[in-house]
């Protein structure tokens, strides 16, 4: 009788000490850390105010400023601290210093950018937090290169153009698109191949990823989420493609062109709202499966 009296004392004891480890290792982001990240920040600092100005010249790239306090409200939700791997992440950091430096001492300023992303990840390596799928939303930070969106862009806006040239002509209205520009009923609307949907594609991506590892789900799955939600941007960039050709009809071209500027950020609020929206639904399924 005494010696299980014993065992069940050493019991409680071990789950009263792993309770208390437990609670202790949460929410346990220190001054160190703070102070490990503000420094990265400031090393950073040519290469984010490079990065500003290209957001400030090119609207299609803005939306991925949006990335920076989505990648710092999931960092601070997390409440575990990783294992430190030191090594590799003062590798990454030094790396992505050194090529975010080289490229501006260089006069390429452009070429650098990869390096604050590399940089990040390293040291979230480095201390232990936050995780590396939330590290790496930074990723989606630095807008995609405009040579690979000429590149790889999917032609939306010339597909969709025929199509609004064609019904113009029915409608007996004169239209004629040409390599940049749609011209309707006596009005221009410029176009660029960032106008097909691939910001839009990569943007909505970057929300996938985000909306997993925010729900605490590992690498495997965000690649998953990311993947379901960037088809939504060819769709939601053809809506927008529609809407501006039927204002350029209405021989409104600067609205037109307003709202394609402003196509990838929409689709951007249109995905965040659509988490919102399905997080209690989620949560719900998760607590009926037994899933954190």
């Amino acid at each position: 009788m005494a010696r299980r009296t014993t065992q069940r004392a050493s019991a409680g004891a071990s789950l009263s000490s792993l309770a208390v480890s437990s609670s202790a290792a949460r929410d346990d982001w220190t001054a160190r850390d703070v102070v490990f990240w503000v420094a990265l920040g400031v090393a950073l600092s040519a290469s984010w105010a490079e990065l500003a100005t290209h957001w400030a010249a090119e609207p299609w790239a803005r939306p991925s400023a949006f990335f920076l306090p989505l990648a710092v409200a999931a960092a601070l939700r997390e409440p575990w601290r990783r294992e430190p791997r030191p090594l590799p992440g003062g590798l990454l950091i030094a790396a992505g210093l050194a090529a975010t430096l080289l490229a501006i001492g260089g006069g390429l300023a452009r070429a650098g950018r990869p390096g604050i992303p590399v940089a990040c990840i390293g040291m979230a390596l480095a201390l232990g937090r936050p995780s590396l799928p939330v590290a790496m939303i930074v990723l989606w930070a630095i807008p995609p290169p405009y040579a690979l969106a000429k590149a790889l862009a999917p032609g939306l806006e010339h597909l969709l153009g025929e199509l609004a040239a064609g019904a113009a002509r029915a409608a007996g209205l004169s239209a004629t698109l040409g390599p940049a520009a749609l011209a309707m009923h006596g009005a221009e609307l410029p176009l660029a191949p960032t106008d097909g949907g691939l910001p839009a594609v990569f943007y909505l991506a970057g929300i996938g990823w985000w909306s997993a590892v925010r729900g605490g789900c590992d690498a495997r799955r965000a690649i998953r989420a990311a993947l379901r939600m960037a088809p939504f941007g060819l769709a939601a960039q053809s809506l927008c493609l529609a809407l501006a050709f039927a204002l350029l009809a209405a021989r409104s071209p600067g609205p037109a062109r307003a709202l394609l500027d402003a196509s990838p950020g929409l689709a951007i609020a249109a995905a965040l709202l659509w988490v919102w929206r399905s997080r209690p639904a989620l949560e719900s399924e998760r607590a009926a499966q037994g899933r954190p």
